[in-house]
C-alpha cells in the first residue's frame, strides 16, 4: 500500500511542471490580448479621436433643408407673368415594403380624405407600378425613381389638412408639407418660348449635363428649368438653398435648432417680349386658322402658326406665337400620362425648333400614323429666299443691278430636259431684280443659280452657302433659348448627288433650303439693316429681390454684310412692289399706314408615310416609305417702315396654302396690332 502512495507523488511531481507552464501560457496570452486592447483603445482615442468627435457630433445634429423660391418673369412692361406661391400639398413617399394591395387601399382612403380625387387619378399621382383600369390594378411604367416624393395634392383645405394629421398612422407613406408653387399666367403668354419647370430628379434622369454637373445646388424634388427662359436662365432664377441645423437625440428627437441659413430668392427676370402684343396677335391666329382652313385652297389642314416680331434695330423678340399653346401650370400640378397625351402636340416652341403637327383628338397608334402625313414646323423656305438670290446675282457680278430679261415663262437648264416654271405658268414679260421679287418668277431666279454654276463651278454651292449664312440660314441665330435648330440644309444634299448645277438652280428660288421662322425674322432684320445681322435678344434685365439690376443687356452684332447701298436698295425696292398693285401680296396690306416691304413664299413639300409588310425571306415586319402626298405651305418675311425700319415679322404656316394669303394676312395683324400698343412711326399715304 505504501509502495503505490510513493508511486502516485513521483507522478504528481512530474506532473507540476508541466501545469505551471500552462499557466504562463495562459498569462502570457491573456497579457497579449489585454495589451492588444490598450493599444487598440489608445489608437482609437488618440490617432482617430477627431474624426469620432465629428462622427458623434453629426450624428447628434440634423439639417433640414428650405428651398429657394424660384424667381418671377415678367413683360417688358413689368406685367407679371410667371410666380410663385405657398400651397399645403398632401404628398407621398413609398415605403419599401408596400403591395399592390397597400397602394389600393391607401387610394382608396385618401379618395374619401382628398376632395376632387379619385382612387385612380391618386394612383397615377402615386406613380407606383400600378394604374387602376376598370376596376382592376393592372402594371405599369414608373415615371420617377421609387423613393421620390410624389406630390398627391396642392392647396389642401383646413379640413383637409386635420384629417390629413390625425390619421397619419392609417395612411402609410402620406405626409402634408408647405411647397412653392410656380404659378403661369393663365392667360398663357408666350408659354413655349418661357419654357417650365420639373422636379430636379427629372432632369437627372433625362441625363443633362448642366444638372449632372449642378447636382449639389439641387434637392431631389426641387424645381428645375427644363425648357425656355426657365432653362437658360437657370442659374439667375433658381437662387440659392438655406438650411436649418438641429440638435437632436439619438431618436432624432429634436432638442433645439443651432443654427440657421436663410435660403436666397432667384433672381428676377424681365423679357423683350410684350404681353399685349403677344396675346393679341396668338387670339387673331385662334380665330384666323379656322376660316384659312375653310376658304383658303390647299389650306383645310392648317392647324399650326409660328410668328417671330423682332425689333430691327436691337434684335429685341417682341412677340413670338407658336400655335397652338396650351396651360403649364399642368406641369406644376403634377402630369401624369394622360395628361401629356393631350398636351405633347403644343409643348415645343415651333418658332426654333421641329414642333409636331397637331393631330387631336385622335390619340395612340392612330395619332402617330396621322402625324406621318402632315409637315411639322420647319418648312422648305419658298421664294423668301429670292431677296437672297437678287443680292448674290449682282455681288457675283452675274447680273446687273439694271437688269434686263426677257421672261421665257419655262426656264430649262442643263441638257434641257429640266425645267423651271413659275406659279402657274405664268410669262411675267421683261423683268427687271426689282420686279422679279414683286412677281416672285421662279425662272429668273433659276437663271442666277445657273450663272452662278458656269461661273464657279463645284464652288458655286460654298459661295451661295456663305451668303446663306451671312443672313442667319442655316446657322444658329443665337436666340437665348435652349436646343435651337440650324434647319436644314438640302441643298448640299442635292450638290452631293445631282451636282452644282442642280443644286444651285433648284435652290435659288428657296425648295432646298428648310428655315425656323426665327431665322427667318433674323433675316428679314438683316435685310432691313442693310446687312447687318443682330442677336435676336428675349430677356431685357435681370433683377434681384430689391429690384437692382443684377445684368442689362445691350444689342449685339453678330455679322455685318458689305454691300452697295445701290444693291440693298433695288432689294428693299422689289420687296415694297411685292406689297403694292401686282405684288402677291396686295390684299393682304391693302390700306396699311405704313410702306411696308415684304417677300412671300409658298413652298411644296412631299410627305413620306410608312407602310408595314412582310420580308418574304426573313419573315419580317419592315417598313417602306412611300409619297403620300405633296402639300403647300404659307411662309412670309418683312419689316416696316420701308424708310426707316423698325419691325422685322416672320411668319411660318404648314399647308397654309399661298404665302399671300395665310402667312401675309397673319403679319398685317402683326403690324396692326405692334403699331396699336407700341407705335411704328409716322404713317405715309400708301396704297388704298
Amino acid at each position: 500500500m505504501r509502495k503505490k502512495i510513493v508511486v502516485m507523488n513521483q507522478a504528481e511531481e512530474q506532473q507540476q511542471p508541466k501545469n505551471v507552464k500552462r499557466l504562463n501560457i495562459i498569462f502570457i496570452l491573456v497579457f497579449l490580448i489585454f495589451s492588444a486592447m490598450v493599444l487598440r483603445l489608445a489608437h482609437i482615442q488618440i490617432a482617430d479621436g477627431q474624426n469620432y468627435v465629428k462622427l458623434a457630433s453629426k450624428q447628434n445634429y440634423k439639417e433640414t433643408p428650405i428651398t429657394a423660391i424660384r424667381g418671377n418673369i415678367y413683360d417688358k412692361n413689368g406685367k407679371m407673368i410667371v410666380n410663385n406661391r405657398a400651397s399645403f400639398t398632401a404628398v407621398f413617399h413609398e415605403l419599401d415594403d408596400m403591395t399592390g394591395n397597400d397602394y389600393l387601399n391607401l387610394a382608396t382612403k385618401l379618395e374619401k380624405a382628398l376632395a376632387g380625387t379619385t382612387k385612380a387619378s391618386l394612383l397615377k399621382k402615386m406613380d407606383v407600378g400600378y394604374e387602376l383600369k376598370n376596376g382592376k390594378m393592372e402594371r405599369t411604367m414608373r415615371l420617377s425613381p421609387k423613393l421620390t416624393e410624389k406630390d398627391l395634392k396642392y392647396d389642401l383645405s383646413q379640413k383637409e389638412i386635420a384629417y390629413l394629421e390625425e390619421h397619419l398612422s392609417d395612411l402609410p407613406g402620406v405626409s402634408v408639407i408647405t411647397k412653392p408653387i410656380r404659378v403661369y399666367d393663365p392667360k398663357e403668354v408666350a408659354v413655349q418660348a418661357i419654357g417650365y419647370v420639373r422636379p430636379y430628379h427629372v432632369a437627372e434622369n433625362l441625363g443633362s449635363d448642366f444638372y449632372l454637373q449642378q447636382k449639389d445646388h439641387y434637392l431631389p424634388n426641387q424645381m428645375v428649368g427644363l425648357d425656355g427662359v426657365e432653362r437658360s436662365y437657370e442659374e439667375q432664377l433658381r437662387g440659392e438653398n438655406g438650411y436649418q441645423k438641429y440638435e437632436v437625440t439619438s431618436d432624432q428627437t429634436i432638442i433645439k435648432m443651432v443654427e440657421e441659413k436663410a435660403p436666397t430668392k432667384g433672381n428676377d427676370l424681365y423679357l423683350t417680349i410684350d404681353e399685349d402684343v403677344q396675346l393679341e396677335i396668338r387670339d387673331f391666329i385662334k380665330n384666323f386658322m379656322p376660316s384659312l382652313r375653310q376658304k383658303v385652297d390647299k389650306a383645310s389642314h392648317a392647324k399650326g402658326a409660328y410668328v417671330v416680331a423682332m425689333e430691327v434695330k436691337t434684335g429685341k423678340i417682341v412677340a413670338m406665337v407658336s400655335y397652338p399653346e396650351y396651360d403649364p401650370n399642368v406641369w406644376s400640378k403634377g402630369l401624369d400620362s394622360d395628361t401629356y397625351d393631350q398636351i405633347k402636340y403644343s409643348v415645343t416652341n415651333g418658332t426654333i425648333k421641329e414642333a409636331p403637327y397637331d393631330v387631336r383628338p385622335k390619340t395612340g397608334k392612330e395619332a402617330e400614323a396621322e402625324n406621318y402625313k402632315h409637315p411639322q414646323s420647319i418648312v422648305p423656305a419658298g421664294s423668301v429666299v429670292k431677296p437672297i438670290t437678287v443680292l448674290m446675282g449682282m455681288a457675283e457680278n452675274v447680273i446687273s443691278p439694271y437688269d434686263s430679261w426677257n421672261d421665257p415663262g419655262a426656264y430649262h437648264y442643263g441638257r434641257g430636259t429640266d425645267t423651271i416654271n413659275n406659279d402657274q405658268h405664268h410669262n411675267y414679260g421683261v423683268l427687271t431684280p426689282q420686279k422679279s421679287l414683286q412677281k416672285s418668277s421662279n425662272t429668273y431666279m433659276a437663271r442666277i443659280g445657273e450663272l452662278m454654276s458656269s461661273k464657279y463651278g463645284k464652288e458655286a454651292v460654298n459661295i451661295m452657302q456663305n451668303y446663306y449664312h451671312a443672313f442667319g440660314l442655316g446657322v444658329q441665330t443665337g436666340i437665348d433659348l435652349p436646343s435651337e435648330n440650324k434647319g436644314k440644309e438640302d441643298y448640299l444634299v442635292m450638290n452631293k448627288d445631282y451636282g452644282p448645277l442642280a443644286a444651285m438652280v433648284q435652290s435659288s428660288f428657296g425648295q432646298q433650303v428648310r428655315l425656323t421662322t426665327m431665322q427667318l425674322a433674323q433675316y428679314a432684320a438683316t435685310l432691313a439693316n442693310k446687312g447687318v445681322r443682330m442677336q435676336p435678344q428675349i430677356v431685357e434685365q435681370i433683377k434681384d429681390s430689391k429690384g437692382n439690376v443684377v445684368q442689362a443687356y445691350t444689342p449685339k452684332v453678330m455679322n455685318t454684310i458689305d454691300l452697295p447701298d445701290l444693291y440693298w436698295n433695288i432689294v428693299h425696292n422689289g420687296m415694297y412692289l411685292v406689297t403694292q398693285p401686282g405684288g402677291t401680296a396686295i390684299n393682304a396690306f391693302a390700306g396699311f399706314p405704313y410702306k411696308i416691304a415684304a417677300k412671300t413664299g409658298t413652298s411644296e413639300q412631299d410627305i413620306y408615310t410608312p407602310t408595314p409588310y412582310v420580308d418574304k425571306k426573313t419573315g419580317e415586319t419592315k417598313e417602306k416609305w412611300s409619297r403620300y402626298a405633296r402639300i403647300t405651305n404659307g411662309v412670309l418675311i418683312s419689316f416696316a417702315p420701308l424708310e426707316n425700319p423698325k419691325l422685322a415679322v416672320a411668319v411660318v404656316v404648314p399647308e397654309g396654302g399661298y404665302g399671300g394669303r395665310s402667312a401675309a394676312n397673319i403679319a398685317r395683324a402683326v403690324y396692326d396690332i405692334y403699331d396699336q400698343h407700341v407705335g411704328l412711326g409716322t404713317p405715309v399715304k400708301t396704297n388704298k
